[in-house]
């Protein structure tokens, strides 16, 4: 019987030289949020999202090996605010955790990035073989902003230090008070069991209601329920997530699937500098809350950025 293999990774220049040679010795699958299904008909098209974990875990159902390759220039939204580095960090480790929800033979991994060592690292976390293939592939280490899609959807990622003895529930829990007790938010927030409430002046008119939702272990996610920030019926519901990278002290703060209520240019001009801001306000906050922690435990060290 042949084998399930799953591509990752799969046009340009994977797809023209890789499929031909392995098309009649297994049967190939591959993730793709924008199918071209039209383009390479030898393979299966999914329809997936390579940065959402649902759709990675969904894609690695019966497969027997995976190949990942990730170019940080294709379009995954219309606005990516990330670095190259931390697209391929979410990429990476969704594919090592699907492969071992699924039991994944092993996966093969072909090289040719800068973040070369991090991205077997990551692959290989979750305990399933990894193999690198001799051949490079040379890709850009820029991710793009702005590309077409077909939605107005946002993406951001941030890597943020997780603070000395910290778990990630508590991360979470101070994210929402911080955003309450920090005076340059110029917002408020609340929580009513696992929903999360933000507001300006008025909390009877929300400007976001988050959801908390455990996805895994190390994996919160906050859902984009409500609020005058939140496009009402929207094709897709906007999430927060949260997830602790295994093997590190680092957590990625992934925003995706979020469509915006405000005209795209008012949006693109004034909500997302505000929100990248925010972000990087916090991420600041809690290097320095790693670092005092790591002054109490006893280290001899000096902050550096």
């Amino acid at each position: 019987m042949k084998p399930n293999v799953l591509l990752a990774g799969v046009t340009g220049y994977i797809g023209k030289n890789l499929i031909p040679a392995i098309k009649n010795d297994a049967q190939l699958f591959t993730l793709s949020k924008y199918p071209k299904e039209q383009d390479i008909q030898e393979v299966t098209w999914l329809k997936k999202d390579i940065y959402n974990y649902h759709d990675v875990v969904a894609a690695m159902q019966n497969i027997d090996i995976a190949i990942f390759y990730l170019d940080p220039t294709k379009h995954s939204a219309k606005l990516t605010q990330a670095s190259a580095k931390d697209m391929n960090r979410l990429a990476s480790d969704n594919f090592g955790r699907a492969a071992a929800a699924n039991k994944v033979q092993k996966i093969i991994y072909i090289p040719g990035s800068i973040f070369d060592n991090e991205t077997i690292a990551r692959l290989s976390a979750y305990g399933v073989t990894v193999e690198t293939t001799e051949h490079r592939v040379e890709r850009p280490t820029v991710a793009v902003e702005l590309q077409v899609s077909k939605y107005d959807d946002v993406r951001s990622a941030m890597s943020i230090q997780l603070p000395m003895h910290w778990t990630l529930e508590q991360l979470v829990q101070y994210y929402i008070s911080w955003i309450n007790q920090t005076r340059g938010t110029f917002m408020y927030s609340y929580q009513v069991k696992d929903d999360y409430i933000i507001y300006r002046k008025n909390k009877q008119k929300p400007l976001l209601v988050l959801h908390k939702h455990q996805t895994s272990d190390d994996i919160i996610t906050l859902h984009l329920v409500g609020g005058t920030l939140v496009k009402p019926n929207a094709k897709k519901q906007g999430k927060l997530e949260f997830r602790k990278l295994r093997g590190t002290t680092e957590v990625m703060v992934h925003l995706f699937d979020y469509i915006p209520r405000l005209v795209w240019p008012v949006y693109y001009l004034c909500q997302a500098p505000i929100q990248s801001l925010m972000m990087r306000g916090f991420e600041i906050d809690c290097r320095i809350k790693n670092f005092q922690g790591r002054i109490q435990a006893g280290e001899d060290i000096k902050y550096t950025k």
